[in-house]
């Protein structure tokens, strides 16, 4: 007995040390977290692009660096070169970057500001090229290598009446000719005419009818950006831009220099660019002669006309994700380094004609990053775009460009406005646009200026810069909670996209969409008036193991930003592809919860599918797809599963809905008031370190006081990011729902264009 004792006094005191030692060491890392909430590290500040419009020198680069720093609480500095052009919106002529960028004597002075960034204890992040979009070596790229520049496709059409021998010229050699197709305009059959080709002309003897003969080619040298899907290409402008950074300044990786940047890398006004292994790739992943599909990228082609854009757009998708976004993260992790940028219209609803597919696109990068350009609010319903992105790559970082662009007249508020949405939705880190090392209103050629010198942002920005640092700081990695898995309807795009839609649908670039498909609908209801977080979900990862079904939830399956969806929301849309439909099948038939809107897919992305895919939404929801939208539809089935439809997707429809469904909600607001002039209330809610965080923003002009509940029972602090105080949140008081679950009701008081945060102690 004596023995036993002494083991269990041992263990005991065993125990009581490891407790006491995790205490202290959990109490050391809040008492540091408290201190650096007080006084943000430098990391977690702003850092502007700093666009590079004048001689610099080794004076003036120590003078704005030490101004960025003392007189405006940046962090560091994003280095942006530019070409002298005319300043947006007037005409005026702007001046370039001195030295000639890619020079000696620009690399000269790029180490000044390297090393006086090091001395103040500041970092650079590194652009990798002169204005934008990247990939172009400063033009040096076109003037060296025109093979490797942006390709596009070409299509010489020719209409022409059967019974006649056909005979007409490949098109000019600065093209790579593709496929030559004919298609019966009346029948759509579609024939490939290579076997009549003698050389580079072709002599077809025409069958009865009308048909459309069409030579598909792909031109070179169309812009003067690299060809982002070709490899050999990328290498060749990473080894002229990014290389010559590494040969000189390799001391300051990881320290200095910590993160890469890359700018609008897409294609946006640009839709048909394309590159020859799209062809390559479609006939081996397929087994089908592309020849037969090309017009299905200019016409309805019959049954199989959207299963071969999906297909086509598919791997246009894959191989942006796979080309120089990839292969600037590669480089960036092997230089110990973080790859941080945006394609365009990252934001849009359609990402199909901007870059491709914005879930896949990320895939790669270590910090996807959004830009909010043009004006307040531009965008906003697609911001969860790219922290969805980041989301699903468990990536603890979510970058925004903010303001470019923006009136030259911006005040204060709009600033914050705009940093607090972006951060509501998923952003932890800004790239304010920006400072200018010349700084005369007529040399500035992008608006507005950013900087101590403008004197409508003077006086707020050390406050500005201290804000960021705090909120970025709590809102870095851990996981979000999120209980609604919101489906990326990216094939119902591509199946009714063919090239140029959208520029001739007379609406902003990237804005069309196929009636029906209501993604940023669905994306502002669930954010802006109902305020329950969403995550967008790609199709194939409910395919691919990273998002599993668990019974009545879906697990999105990382290894730090896990995340558990009650309930998944089908967009509208007519293209689904089948494995997913059978997922989502396969999820509601284990008790999972499901809400179709809009209406009901009744055509498969994958070729010859569309009967199989019609049959399990007939299974799913009792009618036939074909038929038209149905009413709605509320199901259930032995294991619990419930599956609705809503035709006409309203907050109330979506509301009622939930509530039959008995999903609650992760935090339930008070009634807030319905001016939606500007701004809007907004949360998020993260976890990480052991604590909850909640992030509540009021972005109107009018205060906000109400009454909030959260889920579980927690004692609180209230972190105020705008000041680094923190206190004891006063009225508080444990609740329970209609369904006995707990809350813990807090009273939220915020003023116009401000925010706060809860943190469980």
């Amino acid at each position: 007995m004596k023995i036993k004792k002494k083991k269990i006094f041992g263990c005991l005191l065993i125990l009581t040390v490891a407790f006491c030692a995790y205490s202290c060491n959990n109490s050391s890392l809040d008492n540091s977290l408290k201190a650096d909430f007080k006084n943000p590290p430098n990391k977690y500040r702003p850092m502007p692009f700093w666009h590079i419009n004048g001689n610099l020198t080794t004076e003036g680069i120590n003078k704005r660096i030490t101004e960025a720093r003392t007189l405006s609480g940046f962090g560091g500095v994003t280095v942006l070169p530019v070409n002298p052009n005319t300043q947006w919106q007037t005409g005026y002529l702007c001046p370039g970057t001195e030295p000639t960028y890619l020079s000696e004597e620009y690399f000269n002075r790029y180490a000044d500001i390297l090393s006086i960034s090091e001395k103040q204890g500041m970092e650079v992040i590194l652009y990798d090229d002169i204005d934008f979009p990247s990939g172009s070596a400063g033009g040096r790229l076109q003037k060296e290598y025109p093979q490797y520049t942006r390709k596009e496709l070409n299509k010489d059409e020719f209409l022409i009446q059967g019974k006649q021998l056909f005979k007409k010229q490949a098109p000019d050699t600065t093209s790579l000719l593709l496929a030559v197709s004919a298609m019966n305009t009346k029948s759509l059959e579609v024939v490939d005419l290579k076997p009549y080709m003698k050389g580079k002309s072709l002599e077809w003897n025409v069958p009865l009818g009308e048909w459309r003969v069409m030579f598909f080619s792909c031109k070179y040298n169309t812009a003067d950006a690299v060809d982002y899907m070709q490899p050999e290409a990328v290498s060749k402008v990473l080894e002229m831009t990014y290389d010559q950074y590494g040969k000189r300044f390799g001391k300051y990786f990881g320290n200095v220099i910590t993160k890469t940047f890359y700018d609008d890398v897409g294609f946006v006004h640009q839709e048909n660019v394309w590159t020859p292994a799209i062809s390559t790739i479609f006939e081996e992943k397929y087994g089908k002669n592309p020849a037969l599909y090309y017009p299905a990228l200019y016409y309805d082609i019959g049954p199989e006309t959207h299963q071969a854009r999906v297909a086509f757009f598919d791997i246009r998708s894959e191989l942006m994700a796979e080309g120089y976004v990839k292969s600037v993260a590669e480089w960036s992790a092997k230089n110990n380094l973080r790859s941080m940028g945006h394609p365009p219209e990252n934001y849009s609803p359609n990402s199909v004609v901007a870059h491709g597919d914005i879930l896949k696109y990320y895939r790669h990068t270590q910090i996807p990053l959004m830009d909010a350009i043009f004006y307040y609010g531009r965008g906003i319903h697609g911001y969860k775009q790219i922290s969805s992105a980041a989301d699903l790559g468990d990536k603890p970082i979510v970058g925004a460009e903010l303001c470019g662009a923006f009136p030259a007249d911006m005040d204060s508020l709009t600033l914050y406005r705009t940093v607090m949405d972006a951060m509501a939705r998923g952003v932890n880190f800004a790239v304010p646009h920006g400072m200018w090392y010349t700084t005369d209103a007529d040399k500035i050629r992008i608006p507005p200026l950013i900087s101590h010198e403008n004197p409508l942002l003077r006086d707020c920005l050390p406050n500005y810069s201290a804000y960021v640092g705090r909120s970025c700081m709590m809102l870095q990695g851990g996981n979000r909670v999120s209980d609604i898995a919101l489906l990326w309807p990216i094939t119902a795009i591509q199946g009714e996209t063919y090239i140029n839609r959208d520029a001739t649908s007379g609406l902003p670039v990237a804005n069309w969409l196929p009636e029906h498909v209501n993604h940023h609908v669905l994306s502002n209801l669930l954010t802006n008036d109902i305020r329950r977080d969403f995550t967008f979900v790609h199709p194939e990862n409910l395919c691919n193991g990273k998002i599993t079904s668990n019974g009545k939830e879906l697990k999105l399956n990382n290894t730090t930003n896990i995340q558990n969806f009650k309930v998944l929301i089908m967009p509208g849309g007519d293209v689904i592809s089948l494995s997913t439909l059978k997922s989502i099948k396969q999820y509601y038939d284990n008790g999972g919860s499901v809400i179709a809107t809009a209406s009901l897919p009744f055509k498969s992305a994958e070729f010859s599918a569309d009967r199989e895919v019609q049959r399990i939404i007939t299974e799913l929801f009792g009618i036939d797809p074909k038929l038209g939208i149905p009413s709605d539809i509320f199901k259930t089935n032995t294991k619990g599963g419930q599956i609705a439809f809503i035709a006409n997707t309203t907050q109330e429809n979506m509301e009622t809905t939930f509530a039959k469904m008995n999903i609650s909600a992760d935090i339930n607001f008070a009634d807030i008031h319905s001016d939606k002039s500007i701004g809007y209330v907004n949360y998020i809610h993260k976890q990480k370190d052991g604590k909850d965080i909640f992030f509540f923003t009021n972005t109107t002009d009018r205060p906000l006081d109400t009454w909030v509940d959260i889920r579980g029972s927690l004692n609180l602090e209230e972190w105020n990011p705008h000041t680094g105080s923190i206190k004891e949140w006063s009225k508080t008081e444990s609740i329970k729902d209609k369904d006995g679950n707990k809350y813990t009701r807090i009273h939220l008081v915020l003023s116009p264009v401000s925010s706060v945060f809860a943190v469980s102690i």
